[in-house]
């Protein structure tokens, strides 16, 4: 279980979701797809809504090897840092009309827990083809928002 706590980086790569307002945005702020912040609001109440609302119209949606390891990575998180407290959207990076990456924080009691979550809107909706979790943010975050170039 530590070894998956350690190492746990999820790739799903393929679609993205809709983004909703970040946590904390500036002025000048890009929205956040909405997919993203209604699963970690989902996630309060289930970490099964929550990969259900991630999952839905993506490739991963019938993924279910994939969906079990994250579901399994949440129970292992749930276990070695305690209750989920919430979440922190601290940067949206849209890349495209069609492509973003939006990059978070999971709170839970005794630690955080790193997400990074691209997203692709094909059409009318976003959805997410790859999701990175990690406890470690040098495994899920670029070098630039961590202090270096």
């Amino acid at each position: 279980m530590k070894k998956l706590l350690a190492t746990l980086t999820l790739f799903v790569a393929l679609a993205a979701p809709s983004f909703a307002q970040s946590a904390t945005p500036a002025a000048s702020a890009p929205a956040v797809p909405d997919i993203v912040t209604k699963g970690f609001d989902a996630y309060k109440t289930s970490s099964q809504d929550a990969v259900d609302i991630w999952f839905k119209g993506s490739p991963l949606n019938d993924d279910m090897p994939t969906k079990a390891k994250l579901l399994t990575a949440f129970l292992d998180f749930e276990k070695a840092y305690g209750k989920y407290l919430g979440y922190e959207i601290f940067k949206f990076v849209p890349l495209t009309k069609s492509t973003g990456v939006a990059y978070a924080v999971l709170k839970y009691e005794k630690g955080p827990i790193w997400f990074s979550i691209n997203l692709y809107k094909p059409a009318d909706t976003w959805i997410i083809p790859t999701l990175n979790v990690n406890q470690n943010p040098q495994a899920v975050l670029p070098q630039n928002l961590l202090g270096g170039q």
